[in-house]
Order: structure tokens, then C-alpha cells, then sequence
């Protein structure tokens, strides 16, 4: 069972995720089609704002999917959110670019933008979750580490796709097909979570009547701190992904790379996180979660302004690819582990979906897919090619303070119990009985 639940959890995510990061890996291509500007870079800029307006009702989408998911179930709230994404997918693929229908063009891009933002705020987090509740303590480091490689596998789809349909053999249409098989991509993805079983840590809840009616209310109130905590790690995780894949990337344009060669290094990019990422969760089961952040926030931190100074003189593709490798290899040590420290070490079972799906999804908002946006804006302002670096220095050390200042689980559950004046059953029922804790 627990076989089959990782497989439907990871490959309907990457469905998800191939409709949603399939924007950002085309935003360059489209800036011209939907934002056209007399200042190229200006067109860009509105093409990464679209992009970051996915990521502005993430909040929104957090607060809807976590309540759901803490009261209806972990599959109900993924249920939702895979077939809900897949119509504005289809949506960008068949929209009319602005020389024929002007301002409704981009109007419209954003509003899609909207809408997949907001369903894609439950969908990592409720698999997430999905996964570490089956799993327990037993290797969640690793587990959980084959969510985002699933994510990062969704979007080496797209992006080859995208590398295929660009290139000069295609018609100019080309770039539609990728949005419409995204469209049949999520009904995939809704049949495999359709015959996924509901977590047993929620059933648990539900049998024993302990389900949260107001879970949002009850993280105010008891996890403010630990809010804050997910809110860091989904910047610090998002931030240095949009920067390596989506602005460092676009910089190949000013070396008049096509955008069909662009997309093939974004994919050589995905797999160097595809093979680091697990290898990072596995050793975060040996030494720690919390270290393997700690560690990994603290090399982005380190890393950013040098990497930055190296290709801001005299660019070159091969500065590109080293730059991308460096940050790739700092960022897995942060995101490999994220997902079951947060599950595992920060949330009980009965605020869990609601308390991630927000705290991320607000990180992710403000300081994660803004990124490219932030980055471009930086070097217009600044004229200093390597101002990105300080952007990404400062979400390092965000990431390295959400890691190191939470309010243990623990804690919060003996707090509950005298409060109460019963034993507490947030961690009793958090995972399967018979797991052991993991390293800390």
C-alpha cells in the first residue's frame, strides 16, 4: 500500500507540476507574444510579473487546501487541486496572443496565472504530507525527497516539450501543444489520486473525534512561531529554483542562445537536481533534518554573491552552466529535507496541511517566485549585473533562521496537555505506531 501510494503521490504531483512551472520555463518566449514593449527588457519584466502572480495567490490557495485537508482529508484537497489546474493550463495554450485581442492577452495570461497559483498551494504540500503520514519516521528525509524529484521530473517534461516545439523545424504554433497536453496530463494525474486510500494518521483523528474545526484558528493561536518557520523554508526553497532555472537561465538570451537551446540547459539543470536532491535526503536521515538545512542555507548564502560576481564579467555559457551547478548542488541540501522536517518536526496532525500549505505558500509568494522579477528589477535599478546574489544571500539566511528557531513539536504537545488536562493525541496520532524518531 505504502508503494502504491508513493507512486500515485509522485506522479500526480509531477502531472501538476508540469502545468504549473511550464509558464515559467516559456516566459521568455511569451514576454514578446503578451507583453510586447518597445524595451526588451521591460517586456521581460512583465512576462516574470505574470509569472510572479502565480505565486500572489498561493496564500489564498494555502488557506483553502489546508482547511480542506485538515477537515475533509489529505485526498479530497489533492483531488481538487489536480483536476482544477489543468483548465487555465489548457486555457494559455489556447489564448489568442496580443496582436489580435490587445490587452485581454495579458489579462488574461495573469488570471490563469491566478488560478493555477492557487490550486498548486495545496498540491506539494498535501502529497507532503500524504507521504510522511504513511511513511512515519521511518527514512522521511529520503521519502519526502522524492516529491520534489517528482516535481523537478514534471518539469524536465515541459521543458523538453517546450525545447522540441521551439525549435525552427516547428510552426510558430508549436508552443501551444505542451499547455494542451497539460490538460490531459492532470486527468492522469486525477485517476491515479482517485484510487489513492486517505491517510491513516487523518483517519485516526477522525475515529477518535479529534479533527480540528478551525485548524487556521489553532495555528494562530498555539504555532504563530512555527507559522513563520514554514513561511522562511518555502522562501528559502523556491528562491534560489526560480533564480538558477528561470533568470540565470533567460541570461543565455544575451548570448543569443535560441530559446529551444535555452530550455535544453534548463533540463541539464533539473537533472543535476533530480540525482542531488535524494542523494541529500538520504543523508539528512543520518545526520539530521535540521543540520542538512542549516548546512545547505548557509552554503546559498556563501555561494550567491561569488557565483554572481563570476558571470556578471564577461558572460559565457559555460559560466552559465558552472553557475547553475554550484547553486544547484546548495540548493538540494536545503530542499531535499524540507518537506519532512516541516511534517515531521513542526506541525501536529490535525493543524499539519493548514499550517504548511499556508506558512509555504506565503514564503513561496513573497520571496519565491517573485524571484526572477526581484533579480531583473535589481540589475535595471542597480545596473549592476550581480545585485541578484544579494537577494539570494538574504533568502539564505532566511532559510538558516527558520530552521534554527522553531518551536519543537514536542513542546507544543505538552503545552496542549496541560492546557487540556488529557494526554495530548497530536503526536500520538501523528504517524503509524510502532515508528521510531529519526535524527534531529
Amino acid at each position: 500500500m505504502k508503494k502504491k501510494m508513493l507512486f500515485a503521490a509522485t506522479i500526480g504531483n509531477a502531472l501538476e507540476y508540469y502545468d504549473f512551472t511550464l509558464y515559467g520555463f516559456f516566459a521568455a518566449f511569451l514576454s514578446p507574444l503578451y507583453f510586447p514593449s518597445d524595451d526588451p527588457l521591460t517586456s521581460k519584466i512583465a512576462s516574470f510579473g505574470a509569472l510572479a502572480a502565480g505565486f500572489l495567490m498561493r496564500p489564498l490557495g494555502g488557506l483553502i487546501f489546508g482547511h480542506l485537508g485538515d477537515l475533509y482529508g489529505r485526498k479530497r484537497a489533492l483531488l481538487t487541486s489536480v483536476i482544477l489546474i489543468t483548465l487555465p493550463t489548457l486555457a494559455i495554450g489556447l489564448l489568442p496572443p496580443y496582436s489580435q485581442i490587445g490587452y485581454w492577452a495579458p489579462l488574461l495570461i495573469i488570471l490563469c496565472r491566478l488560478l493555477q497559483g492557487a490550486c498548486t498551494a495545496g498540491e506539494y504540500t498535501g502529497a507532503t504530507v500524504l507521504i510522511a503520514e504513511y511513511t512515519g519516521h521511518n527514512r522521511p528525509g529520503f521519502t519526502c525527497s522524492l516529491l520534489p524529484v517528482s516535481s523537478l521530473a514534471g518539469a524536465i517534461i515541459g521543458t523538453g516539450l517546450g525545447a522540441i516545439c521551439l525549435m525552427d523545424i516547428m510552426p510558430p504554433w508549436a508552443w501551444r501543444i505542451p499547455f494542451i497536453m497539460g490538460f490531459a496530463f492532470g486527468l492522469v494525474g486525477f485517476y491515479l489520486r482517485k484510487e489513492l486510500d486517505e491517510s491513516p494518521s487523518f483517519i485516526n483523528l477522525a475515529h477518535h473525534h479529534q479533527l480540528s474545526h478551525s485548524p487556521l484558528v489553532d495555528i494562530l493561536k498555539h504555532q504563530k512561531r512555527n507559522l513563520l518557520c514554514a513561511f522562511g523554508i518555502g522562501a528559502s526553497t523556491l528562491a534560489p529554483f526560480y533564480m538558477i532555472s528561470v533568470y540565470i537561465n533567460s541570461l543565455a538570451s544575451q548570448l543569443n542562445v535560441s530559446p529551444s537551446h535555452s530550455m535544453l540547459l534548463n533540463i541539464g539543470m533539473l537533472v543535476f537536481l533530480i540525482i542531488f536532491i535524494p542523494i541529500m535526503g538520504y543523508f539528512s536521515d543520518k545526520v539530521g533534518l535540521k543540520k542538512m538545512m542549516s548546512a545547505g542555507a548557509i552554503l546559498i548564502s556563501l555561494a550567491a554573491w561569488p557565483v554572481f560576481s563570476f558571470i556578471s564579467y564577461d558572460l559565457s555559457l559555460t559560466k552559465i552552466l558552472l553557475a547553475q551547478l554550484i547553486l544547484t548542488f546548495c540548493s538540494a541540501m536545503y530542499v531535499a529535507p524540507a518537506g519532512a522536517f516541516l511534517a515531521t518536526k513542526v506541525f501536529p496532525t490535525a493543524q499539519r496541511y493548514s499550517g504548511m500549505a499556508l506558512g509555504i505558500s506565503c514564503g513561496e509568494a513573497l520571496f519565491g517566485g517573485t524571484t526572477p522579477l526581484i533579480a531583473a528589477t535589481l540589475v535595471a535599478l542597480t545596473s549592476a549585473a550581480y545585485a541578484p546574489g544579494f537577494y539570494l544571500m538574504f533568502c539564505g539566511l532566511i532559510g538558516w533562521v527558520a530552521v534554527n528557531y522553531y518551536k519543537p513539536l514536542a513542546a507544543f504537545n505538552h503545552s496542549s496537555s496541560v492546557r487540556m488536562g488529557t494526554p495530548s493525541s497530536l503526536a500520538d496520532l501523528a504517524f503509524e505506531p510502532g515508528s521510531s524518531p529519526t535524527t534531529t
